[in-house]
């Protein structure tokens, strides 16, 4: 049984975003197809508007629109570079680095 502190129950929309940021990657390392990553995208970027949203904190609420920039410059862009291997590296290194900012996050806040 997980104690309230734990970070899934504490602040569970940060895990999940850290959680779809990680499927972006691996989606891409796995070469999954475009209509797949696409999806995974769109999904990522409703967890972001979600956040904005509810979130109280303005710190919160900046990190989160910065995020949904870049989704929403990947789903843009995609279909034109997502063939491009160093266009890809680049996105599974971001998707991974936000993975594990909105990870620390979540361990942090749970700490307090």
């Amino acid at each position: 049984m997980r104690t309230p502190s734990a970070p899934d129950e504490r602040d569970p929309r940060r895990r999940r975003i850290a959680e779809h940021f990680a499927a972006i990657a691996t989606s891409i390392e796995a070469d999954r197809p475009d209509a797949f990553l696409m999806e995974v995208l769109a999904q990522t970027q409703a967890l972001c508007e979600e956040a904005i949203a509810h979130e109280p904190r303005a710190d919160a609420k900046t990190l989160a629109g910065n995020v949904q920039l870049a989704v929403r410059t990947w789903q843009q862009v995609w279909p034109r570079l997502g063939s491009q291997g160093p266009f890809r590296q680049a996105v599974v290194r971001e998707a991974r680095m936000w993975s594990k900012r909105f990870l620390e996050g979540t361990a942090r806040r749970a700490a307090s």
